[in-house]
């Protein structure tokens, strides 16, 4: 009869700590969930369309975001892997946009001089200008900065396998954000500010970049 009670009284004990940890995981799946829709609120529907709703349908992700406009630029990217079918249907989303790579001789990346080693430094005390080919004979392609993915040391710090996809992008003079000052600017002067946002993916390793950059 004691023993029956001691089973009874572990099996009890293990649920409660299942339902604990279930609870618990639950709620941290929640929060992040909800710490990345508010990235997504704070840049806007019409900015954000083409990201993903919810990070808890996949197994392997990470976002960062630059919402202090340190750098004059503002920023928010979402990278999944393991993705190889997401890849395939975006593809299939966006079979009307022209897919580039970094040897396209438009391409512009914001703010190509930033990695993480000069980050933090002044910018005001150096003459950065991201560059641009003379051989591009057609208005530029403006794509990202990716210096805070640890994938390859590229010009954009990405792998050369990556490949993108433009699906908005716009240069003029508004600023897009209230952060960004107007006055201040790190890119040709043809592109001196705007926003893109796209996608890059890398079939072979199974990566997708959802990116907003703003500058």
């Amino acid at each position: 009869m004691n023993s029956y009670i001691y089973i009874k009284k572990n099996k009890i004990k293990l649920m409660l700590n299942l339902l604990l940890f279930l609870t618990l995981s639950s709620c941290i799946d929640l929060s992040r969930d909800r710490e990345y829709n508010i990235y997504l609120s704070y840049f806007g529907d019409s900015l954000t369309s083409h990201f993903p709703i919810h990070t808890n349908d996949f197994d392997k992700y990470s976002y960062s975001v630059d919402t202090v406009a340190y750098s004059n630029t503002e920023d928010f990217n979402l990278t999944l892997i393991g993705t190889k079918n997401l890849i395939y249907k975006e593809k299939l989303n966006y079979s009307n946009k022209k897919i580039y790579n970094l040897e396209d001789s438009c391409i512009v990346i914001v703010n190509d001089f930033i990695n993480k080693r000069n980050l933090l430094i002044n910018l005001d005390n150096y003459e950065y200008k991201s560059k641009i080919s003379a051989s591009c004979n057609k208005d530029p392609i403006v794509i990202p900065n990716f210096w805070s993915n640890i994938l390859s040391n590229g010009l954009n710090k990405l792998d050369k396998n990556f490949k993108y996809i433009i699906i908005d992008s716009k240069v003029g003079e508004n600023v897009y954000s209230s952060k960004i000052n107007y006055y201040k600017s790190y890119m040709p002067s043809i592109v001196k500010h705007g926003y893109s946002k796209g996608i890059a993916f890398n079939e072979k390793e199974d990566i997708i970049i959802y990116w907003l950059v703003l500058w």
